[in-house]
């Protein structure tokens, strides 16, 4: 891999520049991190962060919502934009020569959007739109119940929204959380590519120097919701949504966890797609993730099956996860450093995976893991090292979510 170089810097304000320099590209990409996503949502009113995530490019400073958009896409900006649980991230990728207008742009969008009442409701149909599709993609579906089943109020509040929630919504509240939330304190710029340093700290003060806001208090952990939930559906598919405690990105075991997953679901000779779907035939699709959600990580898994073989699916992969523990072959762990290798040198080739990767490492890690860091980590995984993570892990605390004609069984060990 080329060599990379990361500097951090910290404004006055407390609003943080990552800046890393890929010389071997001619790509910049740039990633802004604000602390606005769908757990600060006022009580009631989920949707809120993802209306006003589109309502920011309906204008800002001297430009009007058409001269906004044609300005940026003149640019030639893949942008980026997705609300999460604590924050959302904001930018894109274009040729380095643009990148400087692209960032004078963006500090009007962060700081001066026009937030036009006019535009609001356009907005808010849009979302309310947008659940609608998801009705269409059951796969997403079950991702955001087993979410909002698996995680403590509020963190598992879907950034989508509820379409209750989302119809009473008010243009008053999506300016207040824009006004509450866009703080420099808690902000987080990030650029990855053929950049200079030096000139985007001086680019960065210039116009972000002097921006204002209270720093922001952390949010407490509530209750968590069923363990073994179910939404009736009459149709010919059963999804099923699964989750269970991991570690998180800080913790010295986080490779070992991304190789355990590895195991389980590293294409079709992981366990999972193995032994439900190719062995038994009890699936169409299977597989399992990590993530971390706020300061809890997990092991996500899907499964899509019929409704005579839904419930025999389930038994079989809660067997195989919680069978982990057991022990793994060479072959398996050597399989699994491969893909965690593959996607590493992928993402070492992409200006905007780096750019998120050092938003989100300066976020979570308040520093930023070098390409090389994380191969030597994942070059030094032992078989040992992966078995005795899922023996301290085991698999048995699971959260359930499933769509379907019937609820199915869930048998805990005690």
């Amino acid at each position: 891999m080329a060599k990379q170089k990361v500097n951090i810097h910290t404004l006055d304000n407390g609003m943080t520049l990552v800046v890393e320099t890929m010389q071997e590209v001619s790509s910049a990409a740039f990633v802004f991190l604000v602390p606005m996503g769908s757990s600060y949502d006022p009580a009631g009113l989920t949707g809120t962060s993802s209306v006003l995530s589109d309502l920011l490019f309906r204008g800002a400073g001297a430009y009007d919502n058409r001269a906004l958009n044609e300005r940026l896409d003149g640019l030639g900006l893949h942008r980026l934009s997705n609300v999460a649980s604590l924050c959302s991230y904001l930018g894109g990728a274009l040729a380095a020569d643009n990148l400087w207008s692209a960032l004078e742009i963006y500090a009007d969008i962060l700081r001066r959007p026009r937030l036009g009442e006019e535009h609001f409701e356009l907005c808010r149909q849009l979302a309310l739109q947008s659940l609608d599709s998801i009705e269409d993609d059951p796969r997403y579906k079950i991702s955001l119940l087993v979410h909002e089943q698996y995680l403590p109020y509020p963190f598992g509040r879907p950034p989508p929204g509820h379409r209750d929630e989302l119809e009473l919504l008010p243009w008053a509240t999506a300016q207040k959380c824009w006004q509450d939330r866009f703080v420099p304190a808690h902000t987080i710029l990030a650029v990855a590519g053929k950049v200079d340093f030096r000139q985007i700290k001086k680019f960065v003060e210039e116009h972000f120097g002097d921006w204002e806001g209270a720093k922001l208090s952390e949010l407490t952990p509530g209750q968590t919701q069923s363990r073994v939930f179910h939404q009736p559906y009459e149709g010919a598919q059963v999804h099923v949504g699964i989750m269970y405690p991991s570690v998180t990105y800080e913790h010295e075991e986080y490779y070992a966890a991304l190789a355990a997953v590895g195991v389980l679901s590293g294409g079709m000779s992981g366990r999972l797609f193995t032994e439900v779907r190719e062995k038994r035939g009890l699936c169409y699709a299977v597989g399992a993730s990590h993530q971390v959600t706020a300061k809890y990580g997990a092991v996500r898994c899907y499964l899509g099956s019929t409704p005579d073989r839904a419930q025999e699916a389930l038994d079989v992969t809660l067997g195989e996860l919680t069978k982990l523990g057991k022990g793994i072959s060479q072959d398996e762990l050597d399989r699994a450093k491969v893909g965690l290798r593959a996607s590493l040198i992928m993402q070492g080739e992409s200006t905007s995976a780096r750019a998120l990767s050092c938003a989100r490492d300066m976020y979570h890690l308040k520093h930023v893991r070098s390409l090389s860091e994380i191969e030597g980590c994942i070059q030094a995984l032992k078989v040992k090292d992966v078995v005795d993570h899922v023996k301290g892990f085991t698999p048995t605390d699971f959260t359930v979510a499933t769509i379907g004609p019937k609820e199915l069984r869930v048998d805990r060990e005690e």
